[in-house]
């Protein structure tokens, strides 16, 4: 079975021009991080990504297919109960009455769980047919499609949340448009992905040991200065970028015993950091694994490119 390391993203193509950053620049920066050559930095908004691109058939079929197969243990146990237990607490936080909720990406559905129960509706989209099927018997509202585009009505969701979702994506910016079509007036959006800066940093520093597949690297890698251009080009104001705090549990469950040990101490050395970076007051630096962010939906819409200044 292939793996998404195997399907790899890659620069946006223009027809008849040269290959584009998302923010519409082509003079890209070719990056070298330990034992891999093959990223390209935008010298504009600091997105990095990598120069590949698979088939967007290919990597439709994995993530309806395979994907489930690989990740369901994970989906459906603990190990990152915790993180939706912080998005929702934080958008509950900011929300003044219950609305409803879309969840890109939903998974198994445990964050439209948690917001069932606490009153509000929720609604999931998910590539894969089995975990809409799973998510679908446990009572839950989700749909086994792509995001996007998106079925749902202009102006129907109250909160939208993507958690590990963005990264993933062959066009994230495509559906940062959608999300923001399908949001409210002030709505609020949820990000949570893996720090692109800070992962890139550890591909360099891990490829020394040979452990370098430990670092975590899908299609694109985000950071604050990428959101922080890229957010307002789509029509949201950001309230905060930050440290995002650790999964309980280890996603790393394959490489063999040494693989597997590493993949346990850096685990630790992530929930001590994360621990010490909030009792200290430094999440907002966004300086950890992942990052996460919470932006709210602005009345003008979404504009090129084109209409914003380079940095």
């Amino acid at each position: 079975m292939k793996d998404l390391q195997d399907v790899r993203p890659a620069f946006i193509d223009r027809p008849g021009g040269p290959r584009l950053c998302p923010c519409g620049l082509s003079f890209l920066v070719p990056e070298h991080y330990g034992r891999r050559s093959d990223f390209a930095r935008c010298q504009r908004c600091g997105l990095v990504f990598s120069a590949d691109m698979p088939p967007e058939e290919e990597l439709a079929r994995w993530y309806r297919e395979e994907h489930w197969i690989r990740y369901s243990d994970e989906q459906i146990g603990m190990a990152r109960t915790n993180v939706y237990v912080h998005a929702w607490s934080w958008l509950e936080e900011l929300s003044l009455i219950p609305g409803v909720l879309v969840d890109v990406g939903c998974g198994a559905g445990t964050l439209l769980a948690l917001c069932r129960d606490r009153g509000w509706k929720g609604m999931g989209f998910d590539p894969s047919i089995q975990a809409a099927a799973y998510a679908r018997a446990r009572g839950l509202e989700v749909h086994a499609e792509a995001f996007p585009p998106c079925s749902l009505a202009d102006a129907t969701a109250d909160a939208l949340t993507f958690i590990n979702v963005l990264d993933h994506l062959r066009n994230p910016f495509g559906a940062l448009e959608e999300a923001w079509r399908v949001l409210r007036e002030g709505g609020l959006l949820y990000i949570r992905v893996p720090n692109g800066p800070f992962h890139l940093a550890m591909l360099s520093l891990l490829s020394v040991v040979r452990l370098d597949y430990l670092a975590v690297f899908h299609l694109y890698g985000f950071g604050r200065a990428s959101f922080q251009y890229h957010l307002p080009r789509l029509g949201f104001e950001i309230l905060a970028i930050r440290t995002a705090p650790p999964s309980q549990g280890n996603a790393y469950d394959w490489g063999g015993r040494r693989a597997a040990l590493a993949a346990r101490l850096l685990k630790l050395v992530d929930q001590a950091a994360y621990r010490v970076l909030k009792g200290l007051g430094l999440t907002r630096m966004a300086w950890g694994p992942s990052i996460e962010v919470m932006a709210r939906k602005r009345r003008s819409g979404p504009i090129g490119p084109e209409h914003r200044g380079a940095r």
